[in-house]
């Protein structure tokens, strides 16, 4: 069943996030709807939940992001001198598992290629 489809233009999509993403005005940037927490800094939920989506299938990129995000925003409520490392650290992490899954994903698909002038 295809519940992402734009009546408009009559197109069909994988999922709600390129439906979304289909809809914004190309001069805006991608849809990220923010919480503002209690020291004023923005947990951008609209990015968690693509990090999600992206990641259902990898528990260990899952329980690293909800644990930082859960630290994180323990941190805002309660010591806004400690947030600032905490969330260099977070994005550090998560920015380096995503680099570890583009260079895996790279190098399997370097590895499966057949060899230029082999059989």
């Amino acid at each position: 069943m295809d519940e992402y489809f734009c009546e408009e233009c009559k197109q069909h999509f994988e999922t709600a996030f390129d439906m979304v993403d289909h809809h914004i005005p190309e001069d805006e940037d991608e849809f990220d709807p923010a919480i503002i927490l209690p020291n004023g800094y923005r947990l951008m939920v609209g990015s968690l939940l693509r990090f999600f989506y992206e990641y259902a299938d990898n528990p260990e990129q899952i329980r690293q992001i909800t644990q930082s995000t859960y630290v994180t925003l323990f941190a805002a409520e309660h010591d806004s001198d400690v947030l600032e490392d905490m969330i260099e650290d977070v994005v550090v992490d998560s920015e380096m598992l995503r680099f570890e899954d583009s260079l895996k994903s790279l190098l399997e698909g370097k590895f499966n290629e057949p060899e230029e002038g082999g059989e």
